[in-house]
């Protein structure tokens, strides 16, 4: 069997398994190949990053044309040729010139609740209203294959999306972001779509906040719904830059960046946005230029200044534990936040009802102990409860940082792209698995036995999605990996069901933990 070149992008995976089970995918089809054959499939994993174009140049069903082009691709050293490369082999692939009727509309709406067959498209700036029509005609019913075909946009927490974002280039290279609406959650696409033609509105001109920074929003091409598929997608020029999360993420001190977020936020606040999804992940930082994505939670009630005690509500939101709270340490984040969050004041006694519009992580918990309509005392105390076994800390074996809420988010994630749909039930019960931990004094044990059964979901399922790509499925869902989805609902089951005894939680989770070393 002929060996794949040692593909770049699986480092993330210690044990090593990921990147051996894709070297016997790819292996076993270059064995049917030329020699050179590795050599450029090689070369296309390191100059796209990603597995798909190998894909498409293995597959047996590939025209020669298609192949042929591929090749072009791999031995080209022109950047700028590479993406007009990669958008053409897309358009040879997909592409039906004319058998789309498409119409350009400067009414949102119509775009976002139009039906029939008919492509329509919402092009904010008529500068690009040539370019979009172009492209759709030149499509035609074969557009929304070409953009779920695409290579996916992945977190630094997910190395698996669920298709709905991805990264593809225009005719002349142009690079750009496609965020497909989910049919999970009806409404939001649209409720986004609104909202940053709202804000972009109230940031019109350069708007600079704290030392000299710029806020920019990611620049929106079109709206567009496709009449053959019924997607709808939002399409956006690409901005350079790294995530503030990323970079939360990464060794250093952050003080700087804090307080960069905080100057950002009040800067929004006093224009009177709420950005529900003010996360470190949807800010994208380049230098002094701050760009803005993802817009699904904004609201923009008004232009006057959001007051200091709904800014104070704002934060014990999304913005104080699930954003901020699973990527800082508590401290960053009460100076981050100082003056809008302080635990110090959440008394645990308080009686009567909760007055700001509560979390859906706390009354998720607090649901599942049968508790539906708390006081404020008792929601401050899960409140607290949670925060503390989702903040980050310091792994016991290596010193390094590690972060427990992001366990959390994996486990809903991949369960998600399973299709299971009580995902979010198995996110309280690893939320109560950690209380446990931490109250049975076996913290590390819960914790690793939880993120050892995600983490083998996470690569069973990457494995997957190279496995599919292979087989001719670039435009549909990763087929999950049922034995390690079923593994992981399994043990947060037992870890779950144990919780309330002492002894018998902490040998489940010694017993556990074993298993995956």
């Amino acid at each position: 069997m002929i060996r794949a070149a040692q593909l770049p992008g699986y480092s993330w995976d210690t044990t090593g398994r990921v990147e051996a089970s894709i070297q016997a995918l790819i292996g076993a089809r270059l064995a049917e190949l030329p020699a050179r054959a590795a050599t450029v499939a090689a070369r296309l994993r390191e100059v796209t990053g990603d597995c798909r174009l190998v894909a498409v140049y293995l597959r047996p069903d590939s025209p020669d044309a298609v192949v042929g082009l591929c090749e072009r691709l791999a031995s080209t050293q022109s950047a700028r040729e590479r993406a007009r490369l990669h958008h053409e082999i897309g358009r040879l692939r997909f592409a039906r010139p004319g058998t789309a009727e498409v119409s350009l509309t400067g009414d949102l709406g119509q775009v976002l609740t139009g039906a029939g067959d008919r492509t329509r498209a919402y092009v904010p700036d008529p500068g690009h209203r040539d370019m979009i029509g172009s492209l759709l005609d030149d499509f035609g019913t074969g557009f929304s294959d070409f953009v779920e075909s695409q290579h996916e946009v992945p977190g630094p927490n997910a190395r698996l999306r669920q298709g709905f974002v991805k990264s593809w280039r225009l005719p002349d290279g142009t690079r750009v972001i496609s965020k497909r609406a989910n049919p999970a959650k009806p409404g939001r696409f649209a409720q986004e779509q609104f909202a940053y033609r709202a804000i972009a509105s109230r940031l019109a001109g350069p708007v600079t906040f704290g030392r000299d920074r710029r806020l920019q929003l990611a620049p929106l091409l079109a709206t567009i719904r496709d009449g053959a598929s019924g997607h709808v997608y939002a399409i956006l020029q690409w901005v350079s830059g790294e995530t503030a999360e990323s970079m939360l993420l990464a060794p250093g001190e952050h003080a700087s960046l804090l307080r960069d977020y905080r100057d950002l936020m009040d800067a929004l606040l006093d224009r009177g946005i709420l950005w529900g999804d003010l996360s470190p992940r949807n800010i994208l930082v380049h230098g002094p230029v701050h760009h803005l994505v993802d817009f699904e939670k904004t609201q923009a009630p008004g232009e006057a200044p959001v007051s200091h005690g709904d800014r104070g509500a704002y934060c014990r939101g999304q913005i104080g534990v699930e954003e901020l709270g699973v990527l800082c340490p508590e401290d960053a984040v009460r100076t981050c936040l100082h003056g809008y969050l302080d635990p110090d004041t959440w008394d645990v006694n308080a009686p009567g009802p909760v007055p700001f519009p509560p979390r859906p992580e706390v009354t998720a918990v607090l649901a599942g102990r049968g508790v539906t309509d708390p006081d404020l005392g008792t929601y401050n105390q899960t409140d607290r409860q949670i925060w503390q076994v989702r903040s980050p800390d310091l792994d016991p074996v290596t010193g390094q940082p590690r972060y427990p809420g992001l366990v959390n988010f994996r486990v809903e994630h991949y369960l998600s792209c399973a299709g299971r749909t009580d995902a979010d039930d198995y996110d309280r019960k690893t939320t109560e698995i950690l209380i446990a931990g931490r109250r049975h004094g076996c913290f590390d044990d819960a914790l690793g036995a939880v993120a050892d059964a995600v983490d083998e979901a996470e690569r069973q399922f990457v494995v997957a999605e190279v496995a599919g790509l292979l087989a001719g499925n670039d435009t549909g869902p990763v087929t999950a990996p049922h034995a390690a989805i079923r593994a992981l609902v399994d043990r947060i089951d037992v870890l779950d069901t144990a919780r309330q005894d002492p002894g018998t939680f902490r040998s489940a989770c010694t017993a556990l933990g074993k298993e995956g070393r």
